[in-house]
């Protein structure tokens, strides 16, 4: 893409200047005239798909990402092709042509296993789950997002991670799996803190309000959907809202504030008509029907039944169910030795990477390749070539992620310079701290750091993580930053023998989130 966007500003082109219908002409004029590779015509056409979505064009949006897979081969470009049969598979849902979508995210799903895109694969079998979902079936739903379990450390994304523990946390809610469901909002909860997704976060207030009710904790549950925040102006938020409402009317239906319910029920309709969600719009017709049933209004009530009847039964017949039965979860299972053995190679790879001749070019390499320009602290390229050496030569070592607490605030609130002098600091006592404890120190981005700490047991890394902790609480922020103070959070785990990096970091990466959770300014281990 950057290749392209060259030849266009090369061209004395801008394509941020253009908008809409413009936006489609000047598209079509770069696919004709500028770009020269299948590759670069194909980006052209998923652009266009895009601005034609937003103007309502949908069949030739759609229309346009297929004509883009034409021009695609594997498996050089399969990265491109997964994200151009996913974006299809969502544009062919809003559609209402489910088959096709599940056409796509089969492709997408054997694609992303023989070209080794764990994040890809994930996103397929999230879309077939969904699907189940929509049909009303949530426990075949639930054995497809249970297919994830065994890779989800190997989510790279941890916004998508959070969307699939999410997924579960609403078939539990509906089979009334209570327990399950309370395990699981936990772990959403603690994980939420480091995606930073207004609209997940309140999909996570919105299924405690869920569980609240079902547990007949009634103003419990209506607090939790008040401090549900997010911003408009998509269909993941305009989602979240009509849900909210929905949920809202529940509340006051249970408390037996049936008029009040009705009303809030009444002024959803015109939005989720709106926004054109079968699923809302059939548990709205539900929820109107028990409503006007508890007035006494039966006529009304069977009015809505009818149309949650009608919503369902072309639900039913779209969505092809006998596509996604036994048959299906057993390709799935198939494809479970494959996923395992691309984690078994990602670590291989690891291990043979690390050759006599890399680290002959590793010792030629410039200091500044290897070093953060900002704190002076190791970076991740160098952080790569450590862990391959540090698994090469089996040496045990433990892993410390350090998070500074609140950092954006401080950016936002005192700039982002003060914020850079907080880093440089924060940093500085890292490697003053550590520079004889046969520790490296990393600058893993932003207010994040590593700290790897060789034949190291647990408890010796616990007990300088809780030194290092305080030493920052105690250090003297007032030229920097005032009034406020500064604090980390620290998560801490050891490497197991035999595993790779990846889990090792996932598992410490758990940690620091559950300290954030837990209150921030604090250590935990995992």
């Amino acid at each position: 893409m950057e290749t392209l966007l060259n030849k266009i500003s090369d061209s004395g082109l801008d394509p941020s200047s253009v908008t809409g219908e413009e936006a489609l002409i000047f598209w079509d004029h770069v696919r004709q005239h500028i770009a020269t590779t299948s590759q670069e015509k194909a980006q052209c056409l998923i652009i266009s798909s895009e601005f034609r979505f937003e103007l309502k064009q949908y069949q030739i949006s759609t229309d346009d990402l297929k004509e883009a897979l034409t021009l695609l081969s594997l498996p050089e470009d399969a990265e491109l092709i997964l994200e151009v049969r996913n974006s299809l598979a969502d544009k062919l849902i809003e559609n209402g042509d489910y088959h096709g979508a599940l056409n796509q995210y089969i492709s997408a799903s054997t694609i992303a296993v023989d070209s080794g895109h764990i994040d890809d694969y994930v996103i397929a079998v999230l879309g077939m789950g969904n699907l189940c979902d929509a049909y009303g079936d949530h426990n075949r739903a639930l054995r497809y997002y249970q297919k994830i379990d065994s890779i989800d450390h190997a989510i790279s994304s941890r916004s998508l991670r959070l969307r699939y523990k999410l997924y579960m946390l609403a078939c539990f809610i509906e089979l009334n799996r209570t327990t399950a469901a309370t395990d699981l909002i936990k772990e959403c909860e603690e994980l939420s803190i480091l995606v930073s997704d207004k609209v997940l976060a309140g999909q996570i207030l919105l299924y405690q309000s869920k569980l609240y009710r079902q547990t007949k904790h009634l103003d419990l549950a209506m607090q939790c959907l008040g401090r549900v925040q997010y911003s408009v102006g998509n269909s993941h938020s305009a989602w979240l809202s009509n849900a909210i409402r929905l949920e809202l009317a529940a509340c006051l239906s249970e408390q037996g504030k049936t008029h009040l319910a009705n009303w809030v029920l009444e002024t959803t309709y015109s939005r989720i008509k709106r926004y054109a969600s079968p699923i809302l719009s059939l548990k709205l017709a539900n929820s109107l029907a028990s409503i006007c049933e508890q007035k006494g209004d039966y006529q009304s009530a069977l009015s809505h039944q009818k149309r949650a009847y009608r919503i369902e039964s072309d639900l039913m017949k779209k969505v092809p169910i006998g596509e996604l039965g036994a048959s299906q979860l057993r390709r799935l299972s198939r494809f479970e030795l494959q996923l395992k053995l691309i984690l078994s190679e990602q670590e291989n790879k690891e291990l043979k990477e690390t050759t006599e001749s890399q680290k002959h070019t590793v010792a030629q390499l410039q200091q500044d390749v290897f070093t953060d320009p900002l704190t002076s602290l190791h970076n991740r390229r160098w952080l790569d070539v450590k862990l391959k050496d540090l698994l090469l030569h089996d040496v045990p070592f433990s892993l410390m992620v350090v998070d500074i607490d609140h950092f954006k605030s401080i950016n936002d609130e005192l700039s982002h310079l003060v914020g850079d002098k907080a880093i440089v600091n924060v940093s500085h006592e890292l490697s003053s701290y550590f520079k004889f404890r046969g520790a490296s120190c990393v600058r893993f981005g932003g207010e994040e750091f590593l700290v790897i700490l060789e034949r190291s047991t647990l408890e010796q890394s616990e007990m300088h993580a809780e030194n290092y902790r305080e030493r920052i609480f105690n250090f003297g922020w007032q030229d920097i930053l005032g009034e406020r103070g500064l604090t980390v959070s620290i998560g801490i785990t050891l490497h197991r023998e035999g595993e790779n990096t990846q889990r090792t970091f996932y598992r410490a990466d758990k940690a620091l989130y559950r300290a954030k959770a837990n209150g921030r300014n604090q250590v935990c281990t995992e």
